[in-house]
């Protein structure tokens, strides 16, 4: 369409044009008859009228152009504001919109467009569009040329990549623009951006599958309690299908072993908004009883709770084999006791009879093994004692100076040194005490004659303190060590006593970590890395007229 249209001056001109032909018409037509003919001339009213006829006409042809052009004047006025809107629809469109020439040159490029891809329109407008399909999906030249097949596509899925090299995902909508003739002019995509939609879903998709796979029951309640979801595991421990489950309330689980006050405390701790976690017995469908750790926690919307989430972790087995252990321990302890208070017994009557230097030497032998296994049956109780309880926390030099002092009483004639490093004053769990105790009981008997204490902060985290034990004797036996690091014993590879395992037991139950290492001369160095706790004021006040520094302190038997 032609932008500058006929102006009121083209219609007038228009209207004269028209008077003057029509004048020259009458007026030289009558001339031509007259002078070829030999016809008489109109008479001058007869001309007068034709001429005003004319001029009539003329001024009614220039009126219809006027309008005309007032008409085509509008149009186009309300073309140009159409155009302004839609560029500023597009200019201001928060998904990028971007337009190209079938030979991939930029014709339009919106700030949204900037901000999603990173070029400027400086940069793209009348160049060729910037590569930024990615390695997977289609190419640039696939769509075009499918957009042109098709007269445009509606939310294919693509991959495209950022000036930053990031790729993102879109829905990408086209539409072709053809020219008078049909041709194609330019291609116009649409892109909305649904990176963070698919990360969703795809978070949604994986919290499903761990849900899913999970190993422990889960399922989901609304806010008045009923079952909304199940997973596997919920089916195979409890023996309810989803189907079965789903409506129902966890009431079905009620095994009558948890009295009213347990539920009550379970509502007005989830109700609250706080996360319920105890242990319950409930019964599976076939009527078995079975006992879990059971956590329970509001799922929130805003401030607003949608439901519940619970988690059962079946501990039946474990609950059942430490009945077990602590049956068969009690029994082996007091047994065991009894049996050897008895040969005890006859092992002194042996001995207080015996007639030659053998026989007291194997009577001696009997005496000692019955007290080893005896010492054995303590500690073992010991290990169980320090694992079932919960610790607290003790001042490390306190601690040190009271587990080396204990195992110094019990080898008089030899050395134990401790070197605490200047500053350290820091709380520990007090269960650690034990297995420092051990270390250094065992390298007083077995590592030498003098035994080595350090303490210092750990050079890796200074929220963790280092107490390593050496020693200048043979060493550990490789055996001992690694059975601790496999973390089982096999009937060929195995250690020879429990000492090892109760520091590695207590040590990992304090948080820590424990280490095998050997001095330059030899001997062996046991390495405990301890998480420091802060303890509370009360604890720290309490203690605080007992801390000692031990730097450089001998203990032997003159300090006893």
């Amino acid at each position: 369409m032609d932008e500058t249209p006929l102006d009121t001056h083209d219609g007038r001109a228009i209207a004269t044009a028209y008077v003057g032909f029509g004048a020259v018409g009458i007026l030289g037509g009558e001339l031509v008859l007259s002078t070829l003919l030999g016809t008489p001339m109109a008479s001058p009213l007869a001309i007068g009228k034709g001429l005003l006829f004319v001029v009539v006409s003329s001024v009614f042809v220039g009126f219809l152009v006027n309008r005309k052009n007032q008409r085509i004047a509008r149009q186009q006025a309300s073309v140009r504001t159409s155009l302004t809107k839609l560029e500023n629809v597009v200019s201001a469109s928060p998904v990028p919109i971007i337009s190209v020439t079938p030979d991939k040159q930029v014709t339009r490029w919106n700030e949204a467009a900037t901000e999603t891809f990173g070029w400027t329109q400086e940069e793209v407008l009348g160049k060729q569009l910037p590569e930024v399909t990615s390695d997977r999906p289609v190419s640039v030249d696939q769509i075009l040329d499918q957009t042109t097949e098709e007269e445009g596509l509606s939310n294919l899925e693509v991959e495209l990549r950022r000036r930053d090299g990031s790729v993102g995902e879109f829905l990408l909508s086209t539409a072709v623009i053809r020219d008078d003739d049909g041709d194609v002019v330019e291609l116009v995509g649409v892109f909305v951006d649904t990176t963070a939609q698919k990360q969703r879903e795809r978070r949604l998709r994986e919290f499903e599958m761990a849900v899913e796979q999970a190993g422990h029951a889960i399922y989901l309640t609304t806010p008045d309690g009923k079952i909304t979801y199940v997973n596997p595991a919920f089916e195979h421990i409890t023996g309810y299908t989803r189907d079965e489950a789903v409506g129902e309330t966890p009431d079905i689980l009620k095994s009558g072993e948890m009295d009213g006050s347990y539920y009550e405390s379970l509502w007005e701790t989830v109700e609250s908004g706080d996360t319920w976690h105890e242990r319950i017995v409930d019964q599976r469908k076939s009527g078995e009883f079975y006992t879990a750790v059971q956590t329970i926690a509001p799922i929130h919307q805003g401030d607003e709770s949608i439901g519940y989430v619970a988690i059962q972790s079946d501990i039946t087995e474990s609950e059942l084999a430490k009945q077990r252990l602590g049956v068969l321990n009690r029994m082996f302890r007091h047994n065991l006791r009894n049996r050897m208070n008895v040969i005890d017994g006859y092992a002194e009557m042996i001995r207080t009879d015996a007639a030659n230097e053998e026989t007291l030497d194997r009577a001696n032998n009997i005496v000692t093994a019955a007290n080893e296994l005896v010492a054995l049956a303590e500690k073992a109780q010991t290990v169980a004692d320090l694992l079932e309880s919960d610790g607290s926390t003790r001042y490390v030099v306190e601690l040190i100076d009271e587990a080396v002092t204990r195992a110094q009483s019990y080898y008089p004639d030899s050395t134990a040194t401790v070197d605490v490093e200047p500053g350290i004053s820091e709380l520990v769990d007090n269960r650690v005490g034990v297995a420092v105790n051990e270390l250094v009981t065992n390298s007083l008997e077995h590592g030498g004659e003098t035994v080595h204490v350090d303490v210092f902060r750990s050079p890796r985290n200074d929220e963790r303190l280092v107490i390593r034990v050496s020693d200048d004797g043979p060493g550990l036996p490789k055996g001992e060590w690694d059975a601790i690091e496999r973390g089982r014993e096999t009937p060929l590879e195995h250690g020879t006593g429990m000492g090892l395992w109760l520091v590695h037991w207590v040590v990992t139950k304090a948080g820590g970590s424990t280490r095998l290492g050997t001095t330059p001369l030899g001997g062996a160095a046991v390495t405990l890395e301890l998480p420091i706790d802060d303890g509370d004021d009360d604890a720290r006040d309490d203690s605080a007229g007992v801390e000692r520094t031990l730097r450089g302190t001998t203990l032997d038997s003159t300090d006893e």
